[in-house]
């Protein structure tokens, strides 16, 4: 066969079971939704909860044992042929600093929501206040102005008690922002993924890497679908975020060919290597900053998460083993 055509029918594949895998979790999530027997709620809940942690251990792994070494090799390379000092860290620098910029870009999002929430709770209080003085001068509430009523806003009802109870049972819905990083620093990584499997120069070598790339590619896209369908996304917007990322690899596999057609220079594998450093901190982030917390906050089934944050760890090392690349 022809190492063009068989580049083309993995392109093809990759992207059809990519989406497929993405869009399972959405199937789930509408089978959960119309379950109405409260019991079968909860167990449904239990098992949602037990793959979202074997998530975070396939994205554990992916960042610590798949992409840092990737950066690892790719800038320790690039900087030795452009003869560059290599004493000080420059792959670790570049994943803490991917690290150190989704942090702080969340924090300035959370700082402004939260001051224009204050701001807002400030309006509302001084809006009630002049209300209760203006009603007070008019004598309408004379001999019930002790019972102060809590804004239904604030959550709150008369005794104090919760009037939105929330059911230990549901899904709690992830971070919206940092699924959206999830999907960038994933996308990235596909992208570069693609890219290796385009510059592979025979058909043997092709399929090789192709059926590595296939096995991880299939649970990651699961684990990321997973994530988006429990954050507070739209239906459409999950599927345009699916489609993204299904896009990426074939994207990087197109590069892949046009540089091995046109050639590419050590300057490009420094800049991929950067790029592929920024993700990784990305990555690092978002698992241990939001797919772990949000469920291992949770009381429920500690034990069981652990071992399914264990298997899904040990299925990232097991396809990391057997890449023959």
């Amino acid at each position: 066969m022809d190492i063009i055509v068989a580049k083309w029918i993995v392109l093809v594949t990759l992207y059809c079971i990519t989406f497929i895998f993405t869009m399972l979790p959405l199937k789930l999530m509408a089978n959960y939704r119309h379950i109405d027997d409260a019991e079968r709620r909860a167990r449904h809940a239990r098992i949602i909860g037990l793959l979202s942690c074997f998530a975070g251990g396939v994205f554990m792994g992916t960042g610590l044992l798949d992409l840092f070494p990737e950066v690892d090799e790719t800038l320790t390379k690039a900087l030795e042929v452009l003869n560059i000092d290599q004493k000080f860290p420059v792959p670790e620098f570049a994943v803490t600093l991917g690290f150190f910029i989704v942090l702080v870009l969340e924090q300035i999002a959370l700082d402004y929501k939260e001051r224009a929430e204050v701001a807002a709770e400030s309006e509302r209080d001084r809006l009630l206040s002049n209300t209760h003085r203006r009603l007070c001068r008019q004598g309408s509430i004379e001999g019930v102005s002790d019972h102060v009523v809590v804004p239904h806003s604030c959550g709150s009802s008369i005794d104090g008690e919760s009037a939105l109870e929330e059911d230990s049972n549901e899904p709690v819905a992830h971070s919206t922002f940092r699924s959206f990083l999830l999907l960038a620093a994933l996308s990235v990584h596909s992208l570069f993924e693609g890219l290796a499997i385009g510059l592979q120069p025979n058909v043997d070598e092709l399929l090789q890497i192709f059926v590595a790339v296939c096995f991880h590619k299939l649970v990651i896209a699961f684990s990321l679908g997973l994530n988006l369908v429990q954050s507070e996304l739209k239906i459409g917007s999950i599927i345009k975020s699916n489609v993204l990322f299904c896009t990426t690899t074939p994207a990087g596999l197109l590069i892949g060919m046009g540089l091995e057609e046109f050639g590419h220079n050590m300057y490009s594998s420094a800049i991929n290597g950067v790029l592929q450093g920024l993700a990784c901190g990305t990555f690092v982030y978002v698992t241990f900053f939001e797919v772990l917390p949000h469920e291992l906050n949770n009381g429920q089934d500690r034990l069981l998460k652990v071992l399914s944050i264990i298997i899904g760890f040990s299925f990232v090392c097991g396809v990391i083993y057997m890449d023959p690349s």
